[in-house]
């Protein structure tokens, strides 16, 4: 069992999806009554985790109309926490004493991990139990697509017979890969991907005296929608990994085996590489088929277009390496080895351009 996201949500993300918040909890408050089950959609890094935070954050507040409070007969749908309430402030120092919170598990993190049958028997033995001081107990399970097949069941177990006043909330960037009994009973609230501007504005939130705005300008492009992606690509590991890569596309014998050492230190460095190969074909890609884009990468614009006028590539030779890149990306995740795939997404790479 892991620890929820923290308090407070930046307002700029509040904004960002409050149209799909809002209908909610006004739906729960006109029928007195929440689904059992709900579940959180959406490009992975579009803020699922924080929407979910804020919802229990406003029903568990004192001025909620789901409140145990006799006091609280004022009409209020609970659209926003009051701040100041006993439960508030417990959230705001994060003692959630009737949230049960679980991330997929993994030894090695610098790898996706997984939910597996162990991490829910302990919360077997406490269904039934009634809220301690919350109208709810909750359990969030996220990333609910990484759940293995014999977790996905015994969450299934409890979803099919849900204990009075518990809520079991799902998030997931590929709802495919839940059971279609799960998905069944699921109340699905689907997270829309974030804009550039909304990107931009939280990340220059976050940073704060370390913001460097034109880094923020390209991450923001490259987030495409995901503000996860786009905080990743302010890291110094990824810019330095963006050198490399461009330096490949100029010096490939020179820069061969730093890309490949590169992209193969880590999962996590794999799956940049594909971003950042992704963002940099994706450039090229639009410069051949419009001539006029918004460039993710900006501040490599004319190296980039020069190289890709002397090399002669055609949107079809685009197409190809793109598609060579998401069909190599499905492997990141598995344990491969990280060297050989590189090897084998680079390759034909090179091969199509030289």
């Amino acid at each position: 069992m892991s620890k929820s996201p923290k308090l407070p949500i930046s307002q700029v993300l509040l904004e960002a999806h409050q149209s799909r918040i809002e209908p909610l909890i006004d739906r729960f408050a006109r029928e007195q009554k929440i689904h059992s089950t709900l579940l959180f959609t959406g490009i992975d890094g579009v803020g699922k985790k924080s929407m979910v935070l804020h919802l229990l954050h406003a029903l568990f507040c004192d001025e909620s109309v789901f409140a145990n409070n006799e006091e609280s007969g004022n009409g209020k749908t609970g659209q926003a926490p009051c701040g100041k309430c006993k439960s508030c402030k417990r959230a705001a120092m994060d003692q959630w004493l009737d949230l049960y919170w679980f991330e997929p598990e993994s030894n090695d993190e610098e790898r996706l991990g997984t939910h597996k049958i162990e991490a829910f028997r302990e919360l077997k033995t406490k269904l039934g139990m009634g809220a301690t001081e919350e109208p709810f107990k909750v359990v969030v399970i996220a990333d609910a697509d990484r759940m293995t097949i014999p977790a996905a069941n015994s969450i299934l177990k409890m979803l099919e017979e849900p204990p009075r006043n518990w809520i079991f909330i799902l998030t997931a960037a590929d709802s495919s890969r839940l059971l279609p009994t799960i998905l069944s009973r699921c109340l699905e609230i689907r997270m829309q991907p974030l804009a550039e501007k909304q990107i931009y504005e939280i990340l220059k939130e976050s940073k704060g005296l370390e913001f460097q705005a034109k880094r923020a300008e390209v991450a923001a492009r490259a987030g495409m929608g995901s503000i996860r992606r786009a905080q990743l690509f302010q890291d110094e590991e990824t810019w330095k990994l963006r050198e490399q890569l461009l330096g490949l596309l100029s010096n490939p014998a020179q820069e061969w085996m730093k890309v490949v050492e590169g992209m193969s230190a880590s999962q996590r460095s794999m799956i940049l590489g594909f971003d950042l190969l992704e963002s940099i074909f994706h450039d090229l890609m639009m410069n051949n088929v419009s001539g006029s884009h918004p460039w993710i990468h900006q501040d490599q614009k004319e190296f980039l277009k020069q190289w890709s006028e002397a090399k002669r590539l055609q949107p079809a030779q685009i197409e190809s390496i793109l598609s060579r890149i998401a069909e190599n990306r499905r492997f990141a995740t598995l344990t491969l080895n990280s060297k050989l795939l590189a090897q084998q997404t680079l390759i034909p790479l090179l091969e199509s351009i030289l």
